[in-house]
């Protein structure tokens, strides 16, 4: 019985993989030019995460400073945690970008506010967000951009939110530092 669990969940996760890249290869592009642009022009990128996800955004924080795939500068990319809401009024400033990665609905309380504070100063949203999640999607303008998760379960959405955000990380560092062949 759990050989047919672990096929069943490595099934989905691949199905998930395959939603995913078929209909969220646009929207992912959209938003590397859009970090890219951001970064280009002097703006920093914030990272926040809600309960399940903070650990994502800290570990999305940690790839964009360190380089996941060359040796480079460290991108002004700037971890949020607690008190989140606090952190993005007094350093957010216009066109800086908030990257928001919600899985599950119900936690929301202080990322719902982070949000509300970018909104009002002006910042650009890029939500990576799992399947029923109204609270986050509803508060995203026509310049936010939401890549979402294509499943309903939290741990694909978790797994696919890691790989998105090294897809954001990897694409940013080959656009800003283009290698030749070798």
């Amino acid at each position: 019985m759990p050989n047919e669990q672990l096929k069943t969940i490595f099934t989905e996760s691949i199905q998930t993989q395959i939603s995913a890249v078929e209909g969220l290869s646009d929207t992912i592009d959209h938003a590397v030019n859009l970090v890219v642009a951001s970064l280009l022009n002097g703006q920093r990128v914030f990272s926040l995460g809600n309960q399940s996800t903070v650990w994502l955004s800290h570990h999305f924080a940690e790839i964009m400073n360190l380089g996941m795939s060359l040796e480079r500068p460290a991108f002004p990319v700037i971890p949020l945690a607690r008190y989140s809401q606090q952190q993005v009024s007094s350093l957010g400033q216009s066109n800086d970008v908030l990257i928001v990665f919600a899985a599950a609905q119900g936690e929301d309380e202080e990322l719902i506010a982070s949000i509300e504070a970018a909104l009002s100063r002006e910042m650009i949203l890029i939500a990576i967000t799992g399947q029923n999640n109204p609270l986050v999607s509803g508060l995203l303008g026509a310049d936010d951009i939401e890549i979402q998760i294509p499943s309903p379960t939290t741990a694909r959405v978790l797994e696919h939110q890691l790989l998105v955000s090294h897809c954001l990380c990897e694409l940013t560092e080959q656009i800003i530092f283009p290698q030749g062949p070798e």
